[in-house]
């Protein structure tokens, strides 16, 4: 959820799936049963014809891992890298039931100790901008595992700072190189899998960005009556564990990176050195600092040149944002009108994760409502089909807010917002899952930097909410106050529907949108 695609990283980057690859203007497969191609001109002195690329056809090279890969091995990547963002977010809520005795240790106000989720969810945006180009000039592997590591470190000085100020450093850090398993994560799932078999795995992954920052109020509530700071040791440990498995069982899934391997295999058996990979060609033109500063700014250019990309990313941090506003306003709302202790109010999130399982199996049915979709249009796919499950999330999120706002009175029971926040739980789902796979295949070559685009908008707008959240609620009321936020999302109704009749228009005018 809070925050999860391909990346490249400057603007003569190689896309990193191989269907994009045969896009690029120095690769070509004009030999189908080669996976190079050498110049027929023998006076040609082109370096672009030693360029090696994998073979679409015929047997896969044995760097092409995911042709080798099984069914089963590809879901297992996809589990320790969903397990493993779902401790990422879970880290970002379990603040909850933290911000109490942070606030009795180091006599804080409410408002400060909030900043504890602000920082790490502003970590979670900022860290795609400088990750992300990493990743694209040495791998997704390499990157995960510096990211990890350096974020349990960080992870460490929120754990045992005798200081507010050593804490929230420690937030703002281990959420900022934990963000690798929110925008970089999505990669590794797009290159092992291709678009029809791309859904169900996204969905699990985007599913786990949902769970985590509920279950984060759940295991804070239960360690409440214990030293804050077991809260942190158990996340910390579950961190561990999954370095450890990232370390010894996940392999490198990134297509440039696996055809450096490639021209090398090719260096040594053909003595010749003229055999090179784009990315080992990128590496050399440029430095690291520049390429990454370079990348960096691909995120900006899609926020503000891409009409499309930012109204979406619009979207997700609206509803990610109110879900977060949630972590300040639900202690107030249910020990205010039920009386409810803290872990009966921990519980209460559970409804948004109740919403969010029963949605999920939907991923099956738009999966092959899909795969229906193409068959009708002459079996040409379209990125636009992948806008269907944000129709249901469309109106999925103002029913579920406006049955919040209404049935959150002392005569009504408390199973009502319950059955409203699970309501707005499946929308937010479902608004997710329809905008991650939309811009995983609509800008496929540059997907990388649209999901750190998303990524940055939504824990921008997440780490604000909730500083205004609970004066809001005080403000203009419980009832009033839940209204206000099921009519802005009633506001971003037409979106998917706009898009889908005019997605491909917009399309056409994007620098960036890329559609093999």
């Amino acid at each position: 959820m809070s925050n999860t695609s391909i990346e490249t990283g400057s603007s003569v980057q190689i896309e990193s799936s191989s269907s994009t690859l045969s896009k690029e203007k120095h690769i070509t497969h004009e030999e189908d049963n080669k996976d190079f191609e050498i110049s027929k001109n023998p006076q040609s002195s082109n370096v672009s014809s030693f360029e090696v690329s994998f073979s679409l056809e015929g047997e896969p090279d044995p760097e092409d891992i995911a042709r080798h890969l099984s069914t089963l091995h590809k879901y297992y990547i996809a589990c320790v890298i969903t397990f493993t963002s779902l401790v990422i977010t879970i880290i970002s809520s379990c603040w909850t039931f933290v911000s109490p005795k942070v606030i009795e240790r180091y006599h804080i106000s409410h408002e400060v100790s909030v900043l504890g989720i602000t920082f790490y969810i502003f970590g979670l945006g900022f860290g795609p901008l400088f990750l992300s180009p990493i990743s694209e000039l040495y791998g997704r592997r390499l990157t995960f595992i510096f990211s990890m590591t350096l974020s349990i470190i960080w992870q460490c000085l929120t754990t045992w700072s005798h200081n507010v100020v050593g804490m929230m450093f420690g937030r703002f850090l281990s959420g900022f190189f934990g963000s690798a398993f929110l925008s970089i994560a999505g990669g590794s799932i797009s290159d092992i899998f291709d678009k029809a078999t791309i859904t169900i795995p996204m969905s699990l992954y985007t599913l786990s960005c949902f769970y985590g920052p509920v279950l984060g109020p759940i295991v804070s509530g239960a360690l409440y009556r214990e030293n804050y700071r077991w809260v942190f040791a158990t996340l910390l440990i579950a961190s561990g564990v999954c370095l450890v498995l990232i370390i010894f069982t996940i392999p490198e899934t990134y297509k440039p990176i696996l055809l450096i391997k490639k021209a090398e295999r090719m260096r040594k058996e053909r003595g010749d050195e003229r055999y090179c990979a784009p990315l080992e060609r990128t590496r050399k033109e440029s430095s690291f600092v520049s390429s990454v500063l370079l990348s960096s700014k691909r995120p900006f250019l899609l926020l503000f040149l891409d009409p499309m990309m930012g109204v979406l990313c619009f979207y997700t941090g609206l509803v990610l944002a109110i879900v977060y506003l949630y972590f300040v306003a639900f202690p107030y709302i249910f020990k205010k009108l039920y009386g409810f202790g803290v872990m009966q109010i921990a519980c209460c999130y559970l409804g948004m994760m109740v919403g969010m399982t029963l949605a999920a199996p939907t991923s099956l049915i738009f999966q092959k409502r899909y795969e229906m979709n193409v068959i009708k249009n002459n079996n040409i796919r379209t990125p636009e089909m992948r806008f269907e499950p944000l129709f249901y999330g469309a109106f999925c999120c103002p029913i579920g807010l406006m049955i919040f706002a209404w049935t959150c009175y002392q005569n009504v029971h408390w199973m009502g917002p319950m059955i409203g926040s699970a309501i707005f739980g499946s929308g937010v789902f479902f608004v997710f899952v329809g905008v991650f796979n939309y811009t995983v295949d609509a800008y496929r070559r540059y997907a990388a930097s649209g999901m750190a685009c998303n990524s940055f908008v939504r824990s921008t707008m997440s780490g604000i909410f909730p500083l205004f959240g609970l004066q809001m609620y005080k403000g203009m009321g419980i009832n009033w106050a839940g209204f206000l936020l099921a009519m802005v999302t009633i506001l971003m109704i037409p979106v998917p529907f706009l898009f889908t009749k005019y997605g491909a228009y917009l399309r056409s005018k994007s620098p960036f949108a890329w559609d093999d």
